[in-house]
């Protein structure tokens, strides 16, 4: 692999300095807590199609799809990337409609609704929980190690501040921007990267020949039960709070439809690449080109750095920081939202002014931050930490929010509040259990109990929480006498 060279941290400087330099631009100009946290419900198409795209394509799917095409190959398209565009659909032509027609501004709003305060509170958690920045800062710390050679901590410090700083400043509209900047970058620094890798390995023919035949069979040789949880993973999106976020911040439903089917055909294409990126890089590890000891989550970021000449490097880092510090910054946001708008302003001030709500929101991003940051340096791989956390969202919020949505006579308090609690509960303790009584497999890269003679791993926790979930919730329905909310 070559050094680093001089023009590509200019670039990576400028990039950064650009970023910062938009929040402090946004700073002054909210008139409200409205326009702070959904842009004055003024997004059209374009910004509506760079700033979900921007947000979903963090680095947690950069480097969990390219962990997975990696170690597996193109299964990592087939199993693990291309079940989501199938909720997209669902998404864009189901829900959005009839969310649209809310005057929400939260996912907890909707639970507010459906089932009154308590499970408003519940669904606030889970919200913040799943929207920590765990997932971002654990990929800044991995580019500062590879590329910058920092400790991890230190790149998730100093990248990861950088991103804390303008959107605390800034609000949804300097997030809204600098996704249609990074959106940009995304697109360019792939396309240039793929041929490059291609001359380093010696072309797509080599590929063939050098990985096993596995890597080319689209099931790869995952168990049929960690593909089902992987493809699960995509639930999420019909309960993820930014895209509710941007549903509720465009000017129409025709908007977010539309930006949900044609992002799809970029979502598609942007994974493949990744895919066959990250199977490159394996094959340059069989060739010696690149370490033996190369971590799985890490290779898309080595292979890159021994593929690309100066200055295209530097696009690419910056490109990559992109990725990232857009899905950062929108996950910061909703989490500092359910700490102001969810639990503060119910709870403890009903009749806060939007500068209050505006200052508790920049406080919740602050708190969030540092929990993610937490988080992340608990985790040993990507790819867990990200199943972790769509196992939180999943079990918890789900049912309540669709049973609630599309049959009203479901609408119980009791049947949303022990739904949501004990969904959310169970992952968080089952988590932590396995975490702490189980073994870490190298082999597999998860967290592995045995029950009964059976060997349990981590990603398999949604068998238990989302039937606890769902069984808890019609429960609710049976033994609450109420009428509907």
């Amino acid at each position: 692999m070559h050094e680093i060279a001089t023009i590509d941290y200019i670039i990576i400087a400028l990039y950064l300095a650009g970023m910062i330099g938009v929040g402090l631009w946004f700073a002054k100009k909210h008139t409200d807590f409205e326009d702070f946290f959904l842009a004055g419900r003024s997004l059209t198409t374009p910004l509506l199609i760079t700033t979900l795209i921007s947000t979903y394509y963090g680095i947690d799917v950069l480097f969990g799809d390219s962990q997975l095409g990696f170690t597996n190959g193109v299964v990592a398209w087939f199993a693990y990337a291309r079940p989501t565009y199938a909720f997209f659909l669902i998404a864009a032509f189901l829900l959005a409609r009839r969310l649209k027609e809310e005057n929400f501004k939260t996912l907890p709003d909707i639970l507010d609704k459906y089932y009154g305060k308590k499970t408003r509170y519940v669904g606030a958690v889970t919200s913040f929980i799943y929207s920590l920045p765990a997932l971002s800062l654990y990929g800044f710390g991995m580019l500062g190690e590879v590329i910058l050679g920092w400790e991890p901590i230190l790149g998730m410090l100093v990248l990861g501040g950088i991103a804390l700083i303008y959107t605390l400043t800034g609000g949804f509209w300097a997030v809204a921007l600098t996704d249609s900047i990074q959106f940009v970058l995304m697109c360019v620094v792939l396309a240039m990267a793929f041929p490059f890798a291609m001359k380093l390995i010696g072309g797509f023919d080599t590929m063939v020949e050098v990985l096993e035949p596995s890597y080319f069979d689209t099931m790869g040789d995952l168990s049929i039960w960690l593909i089902i949880i992987y493809a699960s993973t995509g639930l999420s999106i019909l309960v993820e709070p930014t895209f509710y976020q941007r549903i509720f911040a465009a000017k129409s439903y025709k908007n977010v439809r539309n930006a949900l089917v044609i992002g799809i055909f970029i979502w598609g294409s942007y994974d493949w690449i990744i895919t066959i990126l990250a199977m490159a890089a394996k094959v340059a590890v069989i060739q010696g080109t690149l370490p033996f000891d190369v971590a799985p989550d890490a290779a898309l970021l080595t292979v890159m750095v021994a593929a690309l000449p100066a200055g295209a490097l530097g696009l690419f880092m910056a490109g990559v920081l992109s990725t990232e510090m857009s899905t950062l910054d929108s996950y910061c946001l909703v989490a500092g939202g359910n700490v102001a708008y969810d639990i503060y302003k119910p709870a403890f001030k009903p009749d806060a002014t939007d500068q209050e709500l505006i200052k508790t929101t920049r406080h919740g991003i602050l708190l969030s931050w540092v929990l993610g940051f937490a988080m992340a340096i608990s985790f040993d791989q990507m790819l867990g930490l990200w199943v972790f956390m769509a196992s939180i969202l999943i079990s918890s919020v789900m049912a309540p929010i669709l049973l609630g949505m599309y049959v009203p006579s479901f609408r119980k308090p009791l049947a949303g509040f022990l739904s949501a609690g004990l969904g959310l509960v169970s992952t968080v303790i089952l988590n932590i259990y396995i975490m702490t009584q189980g073994v870490y497999s190298a082999e597999e890269e998860t967290f592995i109990i045995q029950w009964f003679g059976i060997d349990f791993m981590q990603e398999f926790i949604m068998y238990i929480t989302v039937p606890i979930s769902l069984i808890s919730f019609f429960v609710g329905v049976v033994f609450d006498k109420g009428e509907p909310s």
